[in-house]
């Protein structure tokens, strides 16, 4: 029996709602409700009779029907990405709106000249930045690129790469150190106001030659905004963690002092975080390199 156009579009989204593993995120992805998104997949198991997913309200996974039909799906869709990239790849230049979500600290620091550079080189992209501590859901959001700070990624459906690393400094304003005293070792932190940046750690580790130390700190803030973390530090109200290349300019003009400089804080890595696992659109791919170019000559490594 011949599939009918109806069934392909059917298929076409059910290998989405796989792939996204929610009808939230598929609906995003195709621009579509969920609701259209949900009656897609009820009429194609109608037609076939046969369940193809099992849901509840946390999570769905496949039949055994819905993970042979699943291969196929997936095969018209990389078929319909490739027609796309061949459409795509005949403009010469990247044109569109890539929507990107990037943490504060970075997009304050770096992005304004990576996006006048980008635009430069590619006048017709445009980026709608979004600039958040909060870990996006970029699929169930609708975004196509995300920058993420942390030690490592949680497993998921999108595609990771490590482009660099955020090495941190310990500060403190001089005012706060003249009132408080200066810690000579990381135990001392114990007694002072250690201001924190959420997800909280409530263990600093600090490492001099061979020597490991574990430190569980407290104090009066803790924040998912590395911007108004920094501005709390320079207001005298305790001892912080911070990006070196965020604060580099308040050590150089004595606005922070570097606290314990001798003892290494570690790094965190910096990913870029994309959906596109085949044929990546030319536009997110123009944006996508230039940053990883960008990071790779400034990475504080």
């Amino acid at each position: 029996m011949t599939a009918a156009l109806d069934d392909v579009v059917s298929m076409a989204v059910f290998a989405r709602v796989v792939e996204a593993r929610s009808f939230t995120g598929a609906a995003a992805l195709l621009g579509l409700s969920k609701s259209v998104v949900s009656a897609r997949i009820s009429g194609l198991e109608e037609r076939l009779g046969v369940r193809l997913l099992h849901r509840t309200t946390r999570r769905l996974s496949l039949t055994e029907e819905g993970t042979r039909l699943y291969e196929t799906c997936a095969r018209i869709v990389s078929a319909a990405d490739e027609a796309q990239g061949v459409l795509e790849s005949a403009s010469a230049e990247p044109e569109g709106l890539v929507r990107v979500t990037v943490p504060v600290g970075i997009g304050i620091l770096q992005f304004p000249s990576i996006l006048r550079e980008l635009h430069e080189r590619y006048p017709r992209l445009v980026v709608e930045l979004s600039l958040s501590e909060h870990r996006v859901d970029i699929v169930a959001e609708g975004f196509d690129v995300a920058i993420r700070v942390a030690d490592t990624l949680e497993d998921s459906a999108l595609v990771a790469r490590r482009i660099g690393a955020v090495r941190m400094n310990l500060c403190a304003s001089p005012d706060y150190l003249a009132r408080r005293g200066t810690p000579s070792s990381p135990q001392d932190l114990v007694h002072h106001n250690c201001l924190r940046l959420s997800p909280v750690r409530r263990e600093w580790t600090f490492r001099c030659g061979r020597r490991t130390h574990l430190v569980a700190v407290s104090g009066s803030l803790i924040t998912d905004n590395i911007a108004v973390l920094r501005q709390a530090t320079l207001d005298g109200i305790g001892v912080a963690r911070l990006p070196r290349s965020f604060v580099a300019t308040d050590i150089e003009v004595g606005r922070l002092r570097r606290v314990l400089p001798e003892h290494a804080l570690g790094e965190t890595n910096v990913f870029v975080v994309h959906p596109y696992h085949r044929h990546m659109p030319t536009k997110v791919r123009a944006f996508v390199d230039y940053v990883v170019q960008r990071f790779r000559n400034t990475s504080d490594e």
